[in-house]
């Protein structure tokens, strides 16, 4: 009989969420259907969630960056905290994951793989792109609280199938759009 750990494999496609703003910008090209893409890649961590196809439970070792040293976090609500950036090295892709602890090692890791700006992350995916969806969200602002932040309206995200993502992403007032890429990494 064999141990768990030897039965598992790493996985052959990795979704990843491309950024709006990262196609917009140009830095990165829409995604497309049998191309080579390479994308920077951030790694976000959700909990575990079935109805969410992009959010995925990945093993990889932890590398720090920045000497291992935290940065501290302090937005306008008040609240502060340390923020830990951190290589996470897959098969055949790399990301940076900002986590409120110190990791090292190897690790399993849930939640989402996502193509954003490079100044943002150190990590890269390279790989032949297998399926294109554009996420699109519903957002709302409390009409009683002046200037209150956009927040996504639960159970509104809805796909629709794409051989490429658009260059630009147009949208009413309180719809957002955002590229998803199926990836089938090279191994």
């Amino acid at each position: 009989m064999t141990d768990q750990h030897e039965k598992w494999r790493p996985p052959t496609h990795l979704p990843v969420l491309v950024t709006d703003s990262s196609v917009e910008d140009g830095e990165t090209p829409p995604p497309e259907v049998g191309v080579i893409g390479e994308f920077p890649l951030l790694f976000q961590e959700f909990p575990t969630d079935p109805a969410d196809p992009w959010i995925v439970t990945l093993r990889a070792s932890a590398e720090p960056l920045h000497a291992g040293k935290p940065t501290r976090q302090q937005p306008r609500t008040g609240e502060q905290w340390r923020d830990w950036a951190v290589l996470l090295r897959g098969a055949d892709w790399t990301a940076t994951w900002y986590t409120r602890r110190p990791v090292l090692g190897q690790v399993e890791v849930t939640g989402r793989l996502i193509g954003d700006l490079a100044y943002a992350t150190t990590g890269r995916i390279r790989g032949r792109i297998i399926r294109v969806q554009v996420a699109a969200d519903r957002y709302h602002r409390d009409p009683d609280i002046p200037h209150s932040p956009w927040k996504q309206m639960p159970g509104t995200r809805h796909y629709r199938e794409v051989t490429t993502a658009p260059r630009f992403f147009a949208g009413v007032t309180r719809t957002t759009e955002t590229a998803i890429a199926r990836w089938a990494c090279w191994t």
